[in-house]
């Protein structure tokens, strides 16, 4: 769980590929920060929101800092983080070594000290006792008035596996130096700093000062279900069981926040461990607050909210939806408000027309993160369309790739996406663009009064739903995959598909979740009370 930071030098960071900054606690999961300009990318973030949590256990930027070296910070080093009281784990890992180029580039009056040449343009030259008498001073200067929750956390023998016995920066007098400098309250471990059991003391220290900034502070925590609008406390009741799902702001350069990103995330978790425990994803379609108000009764996982379900639910085919006969965007924002208020604690999604001529995409976008949705499907979509009528579209700039480019908008923005692939290839390229959820189309929905006649057999289904699983997968191993349409109409038929396909994860639905339960319920219910005798 840990990972070498200064030339794999040093142990740097808990949970993931830290850098010369540390690891840092990224929304709701643990992230990872690019090796380098560790610190000043870290402090960044922190300022922005984006990261609550902190173990900067590689602090070897303030070395460079005072002696000159190349990776230096800045005198602002720690502040960005006890300014805005962000819990905060810290030691004092390869301060025993400060770095520079190749070893022809190291300044004339270090040339006749210890230096350790660990490739061709990477040269490290071991710290003395008074260097590290004034490393300590710099980070107790920094702490001593905080009032963050931090916990500094020193090893009683060495700071990296340079500094080991028998290796070339093995200097206990040095060493020694630093850790008894320290004159700020810590907890001395004897152990070496990349030792397992001072992994296991770090994270557990973090876990205390996280516990106790969590009963002493408002201010919303990692991974705490109130900090996500609609996300109750048994959504992620077993979070702490949850793979980890790596995603760092430069990911999501448009995201607005990280409220955004963090509820994504959260989906996510609680999505894959239901793939874990062996239940099925399974997401609606709703177009009344009544269908989506029951639906979430019924354990569904997503809705989605397309303009098809206006035409389905007045007794129309859902191919209206396609046709001109309203602005599906506008449909979908004003159905918002009808089905938003009622649904408690299940992610509600929009379904975005990207081939719009007369809407801004990029602000569009904005515009439904702010009416309150979770995040998109790409519905209308022109994949229901084929022959020359669909080349012409691709021909004049109407096409799918359209449809592609608002996915990766929208992945970029935080938002959480269920795009629909009807072919390999399409499914590929929504992968690529880094969809959440990958929806195998398998055309209009049989079954039913207004379902389609004409469309691929259920077990045709089962093999075209594994080639798109299959490109999708190659793509991305981790992305979710869903069936939907054509033959798939009822619980009977998604199980059909479910149990002969391998690595999909569950099952959607539109007019199956709607339109038919509804047909079904209401002619029944009327042939009961027609059934009754007055005699």
């Amino acid at each position: 769980m840990f990972s070498n930071m200064k030339s794999s030098e040093c142990l740097g960071g808990v949970i993931g590929v830290g850098g010369s900054g540390g690891t840092s606690l990224l929304s709701s999961p643990f992230a990872s920060l690019p090796i380098g300009v560790g610190g000043r990318a870290m402090e960044n973030l922190v300022r922005e929101g984006f990261i609550q949590g902190v173990f900067d256990i590689s602090t070897t930027e303030v070395a460079d800092y005072i002696v000159g070296g190349v990776m230096a910070c800045e005198s602002s080093r720690f502040d960005a983080v006890i300014e805005n009281k962000v819990p905060l784990v810290l030691s004092v890992g390869a301060l025993d070594m400060v770095s520079f180029g190749a070893k022809d580039t190291i300044p004339l009056k270090f040339q006749q000290r210890n230096i350790y040449e660990h490739n061709k343009q990477v040269s490290l030259m071991r710290t003395t006792v008074d260097e590290n008498r004034k490393f300590a001073d710099f980070i107790a200067n920094k702490l001593k008035n905080s009032s963050s929750m931090i916990c500094v956390c020193l090893t009683e023998k060495c700071v990296s596996a340079l500094d080991a016995p028998g290796k070339p920066f093995y200097d206990p007098e040095a060493s020694g130096t630093l850790l008894q400098s320290c004159i700020f309250k810590v907890k001395p471990y004897p152990h070496h700093i990349n030792d397992l059991e001072f992994a296991n003391a770090l994270v557990d220290a973090f876990l205390e000062i996280n516990e106790k900034t969590s009963k002493d502070s408002t201010q919303q925590q990692v991974a705490s279900p109130e900090s996500v609008e609609q996300f109750h406390e048994d959504n992620v009741s077993n979070a702490s069981s949850i793979a980890t799902i790596v995603y760092t702001p430069s990911e999501f350069p448009e995201a607005r926040r990280a409220k955004t990103l963090e509820k994504t995330q959260l989906i996510l978790q609680q999505l894959k461990h239901q793939i874990r425990k062996g239940i099925p994803i399974i997401g609606a379609g709703a177009w009344t607050g009544i269908s989506a108000k029951f639906e979430e009764a019924g354990g569904v996982d997503l809705i989605v909210l397309y303009n098809s379900g206006r035409f389905r639910m007045a007794g129309r085919g859902s191919l209206a939806g396609l046709l001109p006969f309203s602005d599906a965007n506008a449909v979908v924002l004003d159905m918002a408000n009808e089905v938003l208020p009622v649904v408690k604690k299940v992610p509600v999604l929009a379904g975005v027309c990207a081939t719009g001529l007369f809407r801004r995409m990029d602000y569009f976008l904005k515009q439904v993160e702010s009416t309150g949705f979770s995040g998109l499907q790409n519905f209308p979509t022109v994949g229901l369309f084929d022959g020359n009528f669909r080349l012409n579209l691709e021909e004049t700039g109407m096409g799918y790739s359209l449809e592609v480019e608002m996915i990766q908008k929208a992945h970029k923005m935080g938002l959480f996406t269920t795009p629909y692939a009807f072919n390999q290839y399409e499914a590929i390229e929504m992968a690529k663009v880094g969809a959440d959820i990958i929806v195998a189309h398998m055309g209009l929905t049989t079954t039913g009064s207004i379902g389609a006649k004409t469309s691929v057999s259920l077990k045709e289904s089962v093999v075209h739903v594994q080639a798109i699983a299959d490109a999708a997968h190659r793509i991305n191993p981790g992305v979710i995959v869903l069936c939907h349409g054509g033959p798939i109409s009822g619980p009977k038929e998604a199980a059909f598909v479910l149990k002969r396909t391998k690595g999909v994860h569950g099952f959607y639905g539109a007019s199956s979740m709607e339109r038919l339960p509804v047909e079904q319920a209401i002619t029944n219910t009327v042939k009961q009370y027609k059934s009754i005798s007055i005699h």
